[in-house]
């Protein structure tokens, strides 16, 4: 998390849900975590250089 200077511009980024089955297995469980951090990765990514 990075805290900008006071009165400073900032963005919020969002991505689409992502969804578990409450009866998810291991596996799925790990393919979700995968898609999860490849997601905030992507989002990071798109907040660094939302400004240039």
């Amino acid at each position: 998390m990075i805290l900008p200077y006071p009165f400073s511009r900032g963005v919020f980024i969002y991505g689409e849900p992502i969804y578990v089955d409450a009866k998810a297995t291991a596996e799925q469980m790990r393919e979700k975590k995968q898609e999860l951090e490849e997601a905030l990765n992507r989002m990071t990514s798109i907040a660094d250089n939302y400004f240039g």
